[in-house]
């Protein structure tokens, strides 16, 4: 059985001495009793602050707030490829509340001699902020989020771009900002359905990650690094009745990235790196992750 206590355990080590390092180096001046003070991360509003490039989640913004995504990936391994685009938006219903619509394209997908391409799964995403506390020296938000994806894809192509069937996805997150540091925490589930006697396992979510502010210009920009662990298990498909021994397994990838952002714009890119990784059968193992993600907010 997955276990995520890891990931909590690593956070709650974390947590100490980032307080000191915020308590010590934070100008008396300029403390808010209830929040933090405007430097560092908090030079720009929350929806503009570092955050996750690979784990789900965290996309609160205001409300009547609009922001559009460009993110792109790029999975290679040692025989296949897969390339993803995957443009979407995020509306803020309130400013705890927030909807997800995401419409991707595999654009280029390689498994040994076999090439594909076209539309991917669509998924509509909420997000509920159900928690959230500032004090003067960090800010924190825990949220709930849950997820329908759309049979769009095709489970026929090979590789297949869809899973032939909805899936659905509940998850939740933690994230502490401190003036120079960031740290965060992910569980989630993907409950896939059957569809001709096909069903594609379910899978597991456990993810974990820690940034700091490298500087700010003019309280304009800032720019921060990020390191994040994202484990995947993922259960055996299984084709009318009888499950298919190449498929399924666990892996763990950590991804450092690169952070821009603006009033408007955010900018991230970074290059992954499987650190673990048993998969079932006679599988491709991957070799390393390139991803990036472009956004403007409304």
């Amino acid at each position: 059985m997955l276990r995520v206590t890891p990931c909590l355990f690593f956070l709650c080590i974390l947590f100490e001495p980032l307080q000191s390092y915020a308590t010590t180096h934070c100008p008396p001046e300029e403390v808010k009793r209830d929040s933090p003070p405007k430097i560092g991360n908090y030079v720009l509003p929350a929806s503009q602050q570092p955050g996750p490039l690979i784990s789900f989640g965290q996309n609160i913004i205001k409300e009547s707030q609009k922001k559009t995504f460009l993110f792109s990936d790029v999975f290679f391994g040692s025989r296949d490829h897969s390339i993803d685009i995957i443009p979407y938006g995020v509306y803020g219903l309130t400013d705890n509340f927030s909807v997800l619509l995401a419409t991707p394209i595999a654009a280029s997908y390689k498994q040994k001699k076999r090439h594909s391409s076209g539309l991917s799964d669509m998924f509509l995403q909420l997000e509920y902020a159900f928690y959230n506390e500032n004090t003067s020296q960090y800010g924190e938000q825990a949220t709930l989020v849950t997820n329908v994806s759309f049979p769009t894809g095709s489970a026929t192509k090979r590789p297949p771009t869809g899973d032939g069937s909805s899936s659905f996805f509940l998850g939740s997150t933690f994230n502490r900002t401190y003036v120079n540091w960031f740290v965060f925490t992910s569980p989630g589930v993907i409950l896939t359905t059957s569809h001709d006697g096909q069903r594609v396992g379910n899978e597991y979510l456990y993810q974990a990650g820690i940034g700091r502010n490298i500087c700010t210009i003019d309280s304009e920009w800032i720019f921060a690094w990020l390191v994040e662990a994202n484990g995947r298990y993922t259960e055996k498909t299984h084709i009318k009745g009888y499950s298919d021994p190449n498929s399924g397994g666990n892996l763990i990838v950590v991804t450092p990235s690169f952070w821009i952002s603006s009033k408007q714009v955010t900018l991230q890119f970074g290059v992954g790196l499987p650190v673990a990784q048993h998969l079932f059968g006679n599988q491709t193992k991957n070799k390393y992750l390139l991803a990036s993600n472009v956004s403007w907010l409304f």
